[in-house]
Formats: C-alpha cells, structure tokens, sequence
C-alpha cells in the first residue's frame, strides 16, 4: 500500500475578479502546462518526475487555494508554473491568475502554501 500523499497545488490570485468559468480556464492552463512540461525530458523539474508518475497512477489528487498577488509572485520567482492571462476576456493582459506546484506530498507543499486557504467561491 502506498503511504505518500502525492498532491498538485493550485494557487488563484484572488486579487483579480474572474469569473468562476475564467477561474477554471485558467487552472486548466496550469494543468495542461504542468503536464505538458513534466513530461518533457528537459523539464525543469525532472528530479520531480517520479512523483509525477506516481501522483498520476494513484488519481491525481489537486487542492485549489487562493492567494493574494504577492504570494503569487514570490512562488513564480521560485520557478512554479505560473499563467499570465491573454486578456482576451475579463481582465488585463498580462495578469497573473494561477501558479501551480509540481505533484509533491502535502507535508513538503505546507512550508510553501500552508498558510493559504481552500478556493470555495
């Protein structure tokens, strides 16, 4: 039986008003660019893509919490997966709407995120 709780984060900027349909385009952009680079054999985080795989194989289990801008901010300049809106629709081009952690277990994600709260509305 497996014993690591292999989860992905979510973080949305709540300091920018998104509609609950953009919040959910914009995590989708961060899925599809975490898997996209997790995958690629000179991903960033290669050390990570054993947790990948099995992050994978047992369910994919994800967290959305919420954020104010500048936490956003510190977790991209620490190299997460950050999406930085086109602004085609609700809200200024070049906005930073979502960062995203590599699948890792909770105890090691709650020293960066741990203080944030769960995205309910």
């Amino acid at each position: 039986m497996n014993s690591r709780d292999l989860v992905q984060y979510y973080i949305v900027n709540k300091d920018i008003n998104m509609s609950k349909g953009k919040t959910a385009a914009q995590v989708a952009h961060a899925a599809t660019l975490t898997t996209l680079t997790m995958m690629s054999s000179d991903s960033p985080f290669l050390n990570r893509q054993t947790d990948f795989v099995e992050w994978v194989q047992t369910g994919m289990k994800k967290i959305v919490l919420k954020g104010k801008a500048e936490e956003l901010e510190k977790l991209e300049k620490k190299g997460y997966f950050s999406i930085h809106d086109s602004g085609l629709t609700e809200i200024k081009a070049g906005s930073l709407t979502v960062v995203a952690l590599p699948p890792m277990e909770k105890h090691e994600a709650k020293e960066l995120i741990g203080h944030l709260t769960l995205l309910k509305d």
